[in-house]
């Protein structure tokens, strides 16, 4: 005869393993407080306005929306670079897939990629870039967003990059 104890302890214990492999897009306990919010400013991504956090230190570029926990339906970021260069991107410690626009210096998407929760893998821009622009996955889709898409950006904005 089974003890129901036994059972339940083996129960549980079960559901502590299987949760503890789900890499679901489900962040760990008590990463909110490394999630960094930026400051903020409207580009306009074809006709549509789009409010961004804007990501334009190495410190910050590095960090993008690395430990949010989701990923707002209209939550951006723009990642300005100092002069246009060849850069790569990947998913570490990044929650939800993502949309990713990489955007020359005069304004034009030129590659877009879709970006997977967790994944290490870079990707890289085939061009020289000075933006790239992240965004929900199926955002830019959803908003009939593709190469050569201008992408308006403020003139303080573009110009504030720091190494």
């Amino acid at each position: 005869m089974k003890h129901p104890l036994g059972a339940a302890i083996l129960a549980g214990v079960t559901l502590a393993l299987l949760a503890g492999c789900d890499k679901g897009g489900t962040p760990p306990p008590g990463t909110d407080e490394r999630a960094q919010k930026l400051e903020t400013a409207m580009v306009r991504v074809g006709d549509l306005p789009l409010t961004v956090e804007v990501a334009d230190s190495e410190a910050e570029r590095q960090k993008g929306m690395m430990f949010r926990p989701r990923i707002g339906p209209d939550e951006a970021m723009l990642f300005v670079f100092v002069s246009d260069s060849n850069v790569a991107f990947w998913m570490k410690d990044s929650y939800a897939d993502l949309d990713l626009a990489f955007i020359r210096s005069d304004g034009s998407i030129v590659q877009t990629e879709r970006m997977r929760a967790y994944n290490e893998e870079l990707v890289f821009s085939r061009e020289p870039v000075c933006f790239a622009l992240e965004v929900p996955a199926g955002w830019l889709e959803a908003h009939g967003i593709g190469v050569g898409t201008k992408v308006a950006i403020p003139e303080d904005v573009a110009a504030g990059a720091t190494p």
